[in-house]
């Protein structure tokens, strides 16, 4: 008699429950899902939507968009080290549905589980390097050519994203925003890119992936 396959663990199964230190909640457009210098005591999981990570300089009086979250991402994961108070305010772009999950029930939850030990390993390595491409971009790269990079991005986020790419309106001063940039020199771009064949608008921006990529690498 054939044995049964193997059932494949599945890591992210964790974060479709609620239990005690666990709970799930929707989100609407704009909302926050917590402030900077708020406490952080707990990590938290984008089921579906998407959450932008901005920081903002009292003494500059500036923000900046340091990243944008698709679903099956982590944020929040500072508290699980020494990090007692947000660097970051985490905000829904357009509804969204998160886990939330007690720093001490993530760590007995890693003690336990090495195929969600890995998972997070895995997730914090692609986080640690999509940082470092970004640091560099902001450090190497004039402004048209990050907000290719961004947009690029974008258009990734469209082939994942479930809920279609009209959850995906980014306006200008958003773009502006994760550029490092004004909102006046991001719509010259976006001119420029939308006469080169780089975007077209169809109730929002659709990429044209190939062209974009040419242009970054000449």
């Amino acid at each position: 008699m054939a044995s049964k396959p193997k059932r494949v663990p599945n890591p992210t199964a964790f974060f479709q429950q609620t239990a005690a230190g666990i709970s799930i909640r929707t989100y609407r457009d704009k909302e926050v899902v917590y402030s900077q210098e708020s406490p952080a005591d707990a990590v938290f999981y984008l089921q579906n939507g998407m959450v932008k990570l901005t920081m903002t300089s009292k003494r500059r009086r500036k923000k900046a968009v340091i990243a944008i979250l698709q679903e099956g991402e982590l944020f929040g994961e500072g508290c699980l080290e020494s990090q007692t108070r947000r660097v970051s305010t985490a905000t829904s772009v357009g509804p969204s549905t998160i886990t939330r999950v007690e720093k001490a029930i993530f760590r007995r939850k890693m003690d336990r589980d090495l195929a969600f030990a890995g998972m997070f390993i895995k997730y914090l390595l692609s986080q640690s390097a999509r940082f470092k491409a970004d640091l560099g971009d902001h450090c190497l790269n004039f402004s048209e050519r990050r907000l290719a990079r961004v947009l690029l991005m974008h258009g990734s986020l469209v082939q994942k994203l479930k809920s279609g790419p009209t959850a995906l309106r980014f306006s200008q001063t958003m773009l502006a925003e994760m550029v490092g940039t004004t909102r006046s020199r991001v719509s010259h771009f976006m001119t420029e890119f939308r006469k080169q064949g780089y975007i077209r608008y169809n109730g929002s921006i659709e990429i044209d992936a190939k062209r974009l990529t040419t242009f970054l690498q000449g």
